[in-house]
């Protein structure tokens, strides 16, 4: 296990609890039964749920700069300020610019038209809180995160090591660890708990983690669950983990499923991530355009395991 401040582990708490506290108390104001006119009771509630949200931003973002000092502090590297955090500016709108309103009516929007679409109206306003839920448990987290950017930024000399929070799904698995410039942005989706740990770069080995060792940590259940059944037995086989996980980027995806391509006279999944020259799999293979076969694929042609270990070997994802 790495060598994480214990700044770190007290900030995550924190930001565990507001989150959890906020949600309980959306969750209660939007309720279980559906109101007759979705609209009408969104203009009569819209301004609590606001509120409410706006609250949770306001406390998630109010210790992020003492967390990095306190981070760079217990690491014995403090670091001059170059410039004064604003986090208030982050409250009360949403991390891709919308208004928080705006965000939530989405919910909305969507409940009327699972309604339209034949959808209950009970099971339509249900699936909407839990969207809601999502909405803000993702706004939270990126307000922690962006004052924990801005406290990176203003100070001279500091970068950041991702840390998972799990449970953890494939994509941020493979980026744990990492040491990243004040300047790269921290790539997340709906619902990533995954925290900035403020660092020098020279120090940044002590708290690295090793996605290999959480794979490893897994339950057999949770790496298929996680990586799907063909990904977690190409890694167990010793393929690369991010290998495996970046090359369902490549997938064609219609209707929600995987699309299948024909090779060697068969239906196979097949991923166009990381088959050019510069790709690992496209200079593995040479001048070969073939297309690059998932772990799937692979082990529905491979009559025995060496022979998979090969195909892996091939395609990228084992070396």
């Amino acid at each position: 296990m790495p060598n994480l401040p214990q700044s770190a582990a007290d900030f995550d708490a924190t930001q565990r609890r507001i989150s959890e506290q906020v949600i309980e108390e959306i969750a209660k104001q939007w309720g279980s039964l559906p109101p007759s006119d979705f609209d009408a009771w969104f203009g009569r509630n819209s301004d609590r749920l606001v509120r409410t949200t706006a609250m949770g931003q306001r406390a998630a973002v109010a210790g992020a700069d003492r967390y990095v000092d306190d981070a760079l502090e217990e690491q014995g590297t403090p670091s001059r300020r170059l410039a004064t955090p604003q986090p208030e500016r982050l409250v009360g709108v949403a991390s891709d610019g919308r208004t928080i309103e705006g965000l939530l009516q989405q919910a909305v929007v969507g409940a009327q038209q699972r309604v339209a679409a034949g959808e209950a109206p009970y099971r339509a306003w249900q699936a909407a809180g839990l969207d809601v839920r999502l909405y803000i448990q993702t706004q939270l987290a990126d307000a922690g995160r962006t004052a924990t950017g801005l406290g990176i930024v203003s100070r001279l000399g500091v970068g950041y090591v991702r840390m998972l929070v799990p449970p953890s799904c494939s994509r941020c698995v493979v980026l744990a660890g990492r040491y990243y410039h004040w300047s790269a942005g921290f790539r997340r989706h709906p619902g990533c708990n995954c925290k900035h740990i403020p660092c020098r770069e020279k120090n940044s080995d002590d708290m690295r983690t090793d996605p290999q060792a959480y794979f490893n940590s897994l339950p057999a259940a949770e790496q298929r669950r996680i990586f799907g059944a063909a990904g977690a037995q190409a890694v167990r086989d010793g393929a690369d983990l991010s290998q495996v996980v970046n090359a369902r980027r490549g997938l064609t995806i219609t209707g929600g499923r995987a699309q299948r391509t024909e090779v060697m006279g068969r239906r196979l999944l097949t991923t166009t991530e990381g088959t050019t020259r510069r790709g690992v799999a496209g200079r593995r293979r040479g001048a070969a355009r073939a297309p690059r076969l998932m772990p799937e694929a692979i082990y529905e042609l491979a009559e025995s395991r060496e022979a998979a270990i090969e195909l892996l070997r091939q395609h990228g994802y084992i070396q």
